[in-house]
């Protein structure tokens, strides 16, 4: 047997200790359970919510927005979902696809004589319907839930998606809306008489703890996301490219049935100070530090790990004392981790730590970063800095140390689950301690 197909075979093992390869059966009653909460929160009024567009411009699988995947399980694009807080109603607006497009895609939504019982949904319409039967829906209702904040998707919170679209009103030639934003403004129209307000911090609440269902996927993607960084550390040497350790990691992750959560960052040397660096095609030199940041999507949940190692095999004593410091952040942030903790009080206890190390002001010059939550999203809904920790929600503990003088920077990520009484970290399958590091850059990894 060679060495590519033995690491294939550890790697198999290794994933179907923790569970069966490939994505999960649909669910029904999940969806419908969620559904039924967001319900209550509605109360009498009328919920939209948009399904993601086809991104045809780059090789990727289609996504669902995190939103509309959450309340109904559906993956095809073009979506909108109405929820009516007076019937208890749920209606879905699709477009019908073409003869020639199902010959290429196979049949839609209304295509499919048994999507409606599959998915729990009360009403199935052509798009062309939607504004009369909104019109006719929204008229009576005592409030509009919209996504006024925008929506998320899977790399990119809330706050990032506003940005991007602030960016996009604000560029002199372009000057446009999103295309979630035009919707809403047009919807509005229909009912001007009808109080709207934001549901994304009604679905932040319904998102940031996840349910035993949710967590067994986040568990998944956990495994896998560890089980990839591990393996991308294997046989670490001085001439290997960035891109080498991001491949070692990509075929652990389609090994296992995941995708990628965000695009991988693999940052060597002087890279690794853009904290979003993606080239990932820099040849690593003796005496650098590489970190790699990488996630798996699994399910429609996520990972998020980031490891730092040695290109040599071994820190120097300078980047040992750095990296020492984040580490100790890393497992202060993790033990302290329990319902009714709040970011703001883990900021406090990793400023702590880094003025004992001796790095205050590269903390506080890093706003004071501990990490965020995590989730459908890679950065998913955030109740706020001093919102206490929930018992089910996760959260990506991600202490670092940036030093751009000596273009050196340093991080640890881990996904970790909050518990009854404490955290989980999903993620501590790769090692963290300097010498158990050592001893797995020694090892051969995939295609050495």
């Amino acid at each position: 047997m060679n060495r590519l197909r033995a690491a294939a075979c550890g790697i198999a093992l290794l994933l179907c200790a923790t569970g069966t390869a490939g994505q999960e059966a649909f669910s029904k009653n999940e969806f419908a359970g969620r559904r039924a909460r967001l319900f209550e929160q509605v109360g009498g009024g009328v919920a939209v919510v948009f399904g993601a567009d086809r991104n045809d411009a780059a090789p990727v699988k289609f996504r669902q927005a995190p939103d509309f995947f959450y309340l109904t399980g559906i993956e095809e694009p073009g979506l909108v979902l109405v929820m009516n807080g007076q019937t208890k109603q749920t209606l879905v607006f699709a477009n019908p696809r073409s003869p020639n497009q199902i010959m290429l895609e196979g049949p839609g939504l209304l295509e499919r004589a048994d999507a409606k019982e599959t998915y729990g949904i009360d009403q199935l319409l052509p798009m062309d319907q939607v504004n009369i039967v909104l019109w006719n829906q929204a008229a009576t209702a005592q409030r509009l839930y919209l996504p006024l904040s925008l929506e998320d998707n899977l790399q990119q919170s809330r706050n990032e998606v506003r940005a991007s679209s602030v960016a996009m009103m604000d560029h002199p030639l372009y000057h446009a809306s999103s295309p979630v934003q035009q919707a809403t403004e047009h919807i509005r129209s229909l009912v001007p008489q009808v109080p709207v307000a934001d549901l994304a911090p009604l679905m932040t609440a319904l998102r940031v703890v996840k349910s035993p269902y949710e967590i067994e996927r986040m568990r998944r993607a956990a495994t896998i996301g560890a089980a990839a960084v591990k393996e991308a550390i294997k046989g670490t040497h001085a001439g290997e490219y960035e891109y080498e350790l991001q491949a070692a990691a990509t075929f652990v992750t389609t090994k296992a049935g995941a995708g990628l959560a965000f695009k991988p960052i693999a940052a060597s040397g002087p890279n690794s100070v853009a904290q979003h660096y993606e080239a990932n095609n820099r040849r690593m030199q003796a005496g650098d530090v590489v970190l790699l940041d990488f996630g798996a999507d699994y399910d429609y949940y996520t990972s998020d790990v980031t490891r730092t190692w040695p290109v040599s095999g071994r820190f120097t004593g300078e980047q040992e004392k750095m990296y020492r410091c984040v580490l100790e952040a890393s497992k202060t942030i993790i033990a302290m981790m329990k319902p009714g903790v709040t970011i703001t009080q883990m900021q406090q206890a990793a400023l702590d730590v880094y003025r004992r190390h001796g790095f205050d002001k590269e903390f506080e010059a890093d706003r004071r970063y501990v990490g965020h939550y995590v989730g459908m999203s890679v950065h998913d809904v955030n109740p706020g800095a001093d919102a206490p920790l929930q018992s089910g929600a996760t959260f990506n503990d991600e202490p670092l140390l940036t030093f751009n003088d000596k273009m050196i920077h340093i991080r640890l990520e881990d996904t970790v689950l909050v518990t009854p009484n404490g955290a989980e970290n999903l993620t501590k399958d790769v090692p963290v301690e300097p010498d158990e590091i050592y001893a797995l850059i020694r090892q051969k990894g995939i295609g050495q």
